[in-house]
């Protein structure tokens, strides 16, 4: 793995070479890739959505596996009155805030690098300025997974966990990483191949230091530091953020990390997969001619901008993903699917899909390997104390790997690091399961308090 000066040297450098590319030349390219890219990535979802049809009619009715959770308790029952004409199916995440009585602020926030994120926080509006200005409350920053949004942490309603944050006296605080549902830079253009020079490096070392430093810049009086909650990517993120090989200075503001299904080591998923082996051994030239060279997959972004009111949108996203992934909502409420699905998949590039899934690009994402390649310790006295939600059943990642990482090989964390595991959880249970709150939410608050 890079530290912060290397890593920022070789995307200066590889910038560089770029610009030495003849306009024309690069127009053109870019142009004919993306045009490529368009018709086989229209072909690749097509293909995908069969075999996910199939494979739903398959689990759910042959096999007729258990599911849809009737949960008593609705997640948003006690805001019709509020929306008297039911729940509105709406991209503004600040409706569902509403909807639960809370409020959702916004700042824009500029990495080093130039990207302009979005960074929103979550508060009950009786915590008027005297109380938000008076630093009592304590900042948490809250970070997505792969492909998701700030979305992801609000969608369950009430059985969410912001809000379970929030009603518990904190300061809540979304991250968003870079380009989101709206690719911004300082300098670059979307069509600019420098818009989609990054991946997990440039995430870890600039998008969660901007969101640290946001959450400052508005709550200067709070003398403490902050919490993170990280899903899936936002925990590899964090664990690059705080490892003492990567050390960025920013981490010394993080006093507590909950890390939900943490993306240290990968899950045999990685290898069982076809669609994984299948992106991970084309070659270069033939993998940017089919997902092109800067946004991965765009049409995935356009389809859900056009097609997330449908009723359909919710079960269709789930047949897809849930093929994919070998996870499945049979512990959600099934009410509030569409809801989940409504904040992703968000603008990423080509270059952070190959750290994930063509490892020979990077230290990357393998079966039982983990993120940083160092066999010493990568944790410090000073780094953070740690707690892990881990499923059984999350065959993405390894979390057993991780726990016996920290059991074994780092010294400094004894004694400040804990875990719960739940047997039936999958990936993304540790966000919307209907028992989240009951199974976790008691353990979390206390690592928080303590």
């Amino acid at each position: 793995m890079l530290d912060s000066e290397t890593s920022a040297g070789l995307s200066v450098e590889s910038r560089g070479a770029r610009r030495q590319w003849p306009v024309a030349v690069t127009v053109v390219a870019v142009g004919f890739t993306k045009v490529t890219s368009a018709v086989c990535s229209f072909l690749f979802i097509g293909f995908i959505f069969q075999f996910a049809v199939v494979h739903y009619v398959y689990h759910r009715y042959y096999l007729r596996e258990a599911g849809r959770v009737w949960s008593a308790e609705e997640g948003y029952t006690e805001a019709y009155p509020v929306a008297p004409e039911g729940m509105r199916v709406t991209g503004d995440l600040g409706y569902y805030a509403q909807l639960l009585g809370l409020r959702l602020d916004e700042y824009e926030a500029t990495t080093e690098d130039g990207f302009v994120i979005t960074v929103q926080r979550l508060r009950d509006p009786k915590h008027g300025p005297d109380t938000l200005a008076s630093g009592t409350l304590r900042p948490v920053l809250l970070v997505h997974g792969l492909m998701q949004s700030s979305g992801s942490f609000v969608t369950g309603g009430y059985k969410s966990l912001a809000y379970l944050l929030v009603q518990n006296g904190y300061d809540v605080w979304l991250g968003n990483n870079r380009c989101g549902f709206r690719p911004r830079h300082t300098h670059y253009g979307s069509n600019d191949p420098r818009m989609w020079d990054w991946d997990l490096h440039e995430m870890s070392q600039y998008d969660l230091p901007a969101m640290l430093r946001q959450i400052r810049a508005v709550k200067t009086n709070y003398a403490g530091k902050v919490s993170l909650v990280a899903h899936s990517q936002g925990t590899t993120q964090t664990v690059i953020l705080i490892s003492g090989q990567h050390r960025h200075p920013c981490a010394e503001d993080i006093d507590k990390c909950v890390l939900l299904a943490p993306a240290v080591y990968g899950g045999p998923l990685l290898n069982s997969k076809l669609f994984i082996k299948f992106m991970r051994f084309l070659p270069d030239g033939i993998y940017e001619s089919f997902f092109g060279m800067n946004s991965f997959m765009p049409i995935l972004m356009y389809l859900r901008q056009y097609t997330y009111k449908l009723p359909a949108f919710g079960l269709t996203s789930y047949m897809v993903f849930s093929y994919l992934f070998d996870w499945n909502d049979y512990l959600w409420d099934v009410r509030l699917r569409r809801y989940h699905f409504i904040f992703s998949p968000v603008f990423v590039s080509v270059k952070l899909m190959k750290w994930w899934l063509r490892s020979k690009h990077g230290r990357g994402f393998s079966t039982d390997k983990p993120i940083i390649d160092d066999p010493n310790a990568w944790f410090t006295k000073s780094t953070p104390d740690i707690f892990l939600v881990i499923g059984g059943k999350d065959d993405l990642v390894n979390g057993d790997l991780f726990v016996d990482r920290l059991e074994r090989l780092e010294p400094d964390m004894t004694g400040r690091w804990s875990y719960v595991k739940v047997p039936e959880y999958s990936h993304l249970d540790v966000l919307w399961a209907d028992d989240l709150l009951d199974r976790v939410g008691d353990a979390l608050l206390e690592f928080l308090a303590t």
